[in-house]
């Protein structure tokens, strides 16, 4: 197995079967042992061709004889995986995308049958290469510009609406653009930030907004860097550090309840900002995804948490009123993060139209914990206000006793919520808000 065949078979199945491209990615690396530049060129062509989706097949609809609805699966992933190396990965020959989709065509259950077609499609493309954004923009205005950056038209939409479309426009070109980065948050319980920043040499640098954030060029295995053994830092991003950079007013004593806690990072980093003192309590709907915190707990050395699988729509009634901290991390559409998890672009909108209902419910539960007096940090990794402010907003109207209070990130005054768009943060694009019970 050949890592562009790989490719291929990996993202069939993930548009077949609804996969996501990280599982199975992950399944096809073990599967066939792929390592070193194998491996690289397997990830590198998975994923860019995922996000690359929507323009790939606008090219491959423009250049095909056989009408787009009617192009064979399998076939159809060939093209859009040859195409991408075609127009995004600069070292690679042309005419080795294009002789290395045939030879996959020909090993398919079509045989030869439909060789000549992959090849004088792809041929076409490599001819026609420098015109295609001249095609693209003929489109115009907001179909234009979601066919260039491969996010779908209703997301364009949708940022619109909510901060014009100059911000949306600079939102999408800033998103299909971004290189492949990671961003560690250092476990300062055992270690310091510059100690870090040392051992892990020139790739790494400290985050601008973030004291406790190291980022670092490109994208590999973080299992294979220095001082993930020892527990020394976990994978998240700086928009998500700033978010928990609120729980700064700890003592011994102090409780934090984080309601939707998988994958972990911010119970981590509550567990962390106490100096692994107090307590955190820390819940998720899944049960199976609570031993992702448990064992990560264990790698980094803390012992102040505790987790439990629960619905946050239905608190758990002994902690009412004894929070310090409550970390209200609500399930989303995750629009900020669609850099970094290609397929959250392909969700339809239907999929994300139940949200405020249910994060509003969360939220409402959520506050129970609190002490008077006390923070609760409302947070989501997307950009959509009917997420976001609107959720706050219809929270307090409806619910005298509480208030929005500054959050000072940025070292600036706000009304009590910010908004992180990517293109002006160089972070995810998040959503912060921080209520006071009165």
């Amino acid at each position: 197995m050949n890592p562009r065949k790989a490719a291929v078979l990996s993202l069939n199945s993930c548009i077949k079967n609804g996969r996501f491209t990280n599982l199975e990615a992950d399944s096809m690396i073990k599967k066939y042992k792929f390592e070193g530049l194998d491996r690289g060129f397997f990830t590198a062509l998975l994923y860019g061709t995922t996000e690359r989706l929507l323009t790939l097949d606008f090219i491959i609809s423009k250049f095909s004889k056989i009408e787009f609805e009617k192009i064979d699966p399998v076939i159809l992933c060939i093209l859009r995986t040859a195409i991408y190396q075609i127009l995004y990965m600069d070292r690679v020959p042309d005419s080795a995308a294009c002789n290395e989709a045939v030879d996959i065509c020909r090993t398919t259950s079509h045989g030869d049958n439909l060789c000549g077609y992959v090849n004088g499609v792809l041929r076409s493309v490599v001819r026609s290469k420098e015109k295609i954004p001249e095609m693209i923009s003929k489109e115009g205005g907001r179909k234009a510009v979601s066919i260039a950056t491969s996010i779908p038209l209703w997301i364009i939409d949708s940022l619109a609406e909510d901060y014009g479309e100059k911000t949306a426009f600079e939102f999408a070109g800033h998103i299909s653009g971004i290189g492949q980065s990671v961003t560690l948050r250092v476990n300062t319980v055992k270690t310091t930030r510059e100690s870090l920043l040392s051992a892990l040499g020139n790739h790494a640098q400290a985050t601008e907004n973030s004291d406790f954030g190291i980022k670092l060029d490109g994208s590999f295995p973080v299992t294979d860097l220095y001082g993930f053994s020892e527990g020394l830092f976990y994978v998240q991003d700086e928009a998500s550090q700033l978010c928990t950079s609120l729980i700064n007013d700890v003592n011994e004593d102090t409780v934090t309840v984080d309601v939707c806690a998988c994958p972990g990072g911010k119970t981590f980093s509550a567990a962390i900002q106490l100096g692994n003192k107090g307590r955190v309590y820390s819940f998720d709907l899944h049960k199976n995804r609570i031993k992702l915190i448990d064992s990560g707990a264990e790698r980094l050395g803390l012992t102040n948490i505790t987790t439990e699988a629960r619905d946050a729509r239905t608190g758990k009634e002994d902690l009412f009123g004894k929070a310090d901290y409550v970390i209200c991390d609500v399930p989303c559409s995750g629009l900020g993060v669609i850099a970094k998890k290609p397929d959250i672009r392909y969700k339809d909108k239907s999929d994300v139209e139940n949200l405020p209902a249910v994060q509003y419910d969360i939220l409402c539960e959520s506050v129970k914990y609190l002490k008077k007096g006390a923070t609760l940090i409302y947070s989501t990794c997307t950009l959509r206000r009917a997420e976001n402010e609107d959720i706050v907003n219809k929270f307090l109207q409806n619910n005298p006793g509480y208030r929005l209070v500054s959050t000072g990130l940025f070292g600036k005054e706000d009304g009590g919520y910010v908004t992180l768009l990517p293109q002006k943060t160089g972070t995810d694009g998040f959503f912060i808000a921080k209520l006071v019970k009165e």
